[in-house]
């Protein structure tokens, strides 16, 4: 039976990646990963830039909402820092996104409320979607194999901004 995350990645016809560059929350990785299972997806960078760095470079990256191709689907992967997350909320609601999924360090709680003020669904609060995306473990072996290991890939969806933390343990 497939984890309720898992499902959330799978039933979603595309989604949209929205990272800041201009504080180091480019989704690297992530875009890698993403590129290599043929999901469709959309990445959104809050900090200017175009094309996507890492092991997938020059890859196309989306700098406003504007720019976006329409089909995206109403998936939201936030993937800045904390205290800039409300911003990035406002950006997938802009984008016509109605589910949120806050990646790793990623869920404060002021935002998290916000989305909620706005209608939008909290799906996740932490973990990173590569591990439901992909449970080949071909996106991120290592971090994959810790969440397996220490049981954090198969708990719930985690949606309490206040519960303890829980992103690889």
């Amino acid at each position: 039976m497939a984890h309720p995350l898992q499902k959330v990645i799978d039933e979603a016809d595309g989604f949209l990646i929205i990272g800041d560059s201009s504080e180091g929350r480019f989704p690297a990785a992530s875009y890698h990963a993403y590129t290599g299972l043929g999901k469709r997806f959309y990445c959104l960078d809050l900090g200017g830039l175009t094309q996507s760095r890492g092991k997938t470079k020059g890859g196309k990256v989306y700098t406003s909402v504007q720019e976006l191709p329409e089909d995206h689907d109403d998936l939201a992967v936030i993937w800045v820092e904390p205290h800039s997350a409300s911003r990035a909320v406002d950006v997938a609601r802009e984008a016509g996104c109605t589910r949120i999924w806050f990646s790793f360090q990623t869920g404060h709680p002021e935002a998290v409320a916000h989305a909620r003020e706005l209608g939008l669904e909290v799906v996740e609060i932490g973990r990173c979607p590569v591990y439901y995306a992909d449970p080949t473990n071909r996106g991120c072996r290592l971090h994959t194999a810790i969440t397996r290991v220490t049981g954090t890939w198969g708990r719930p969806p985690q949606t309490d901004p206040d519960a303890k933390h829980r992103e690889l343990v």
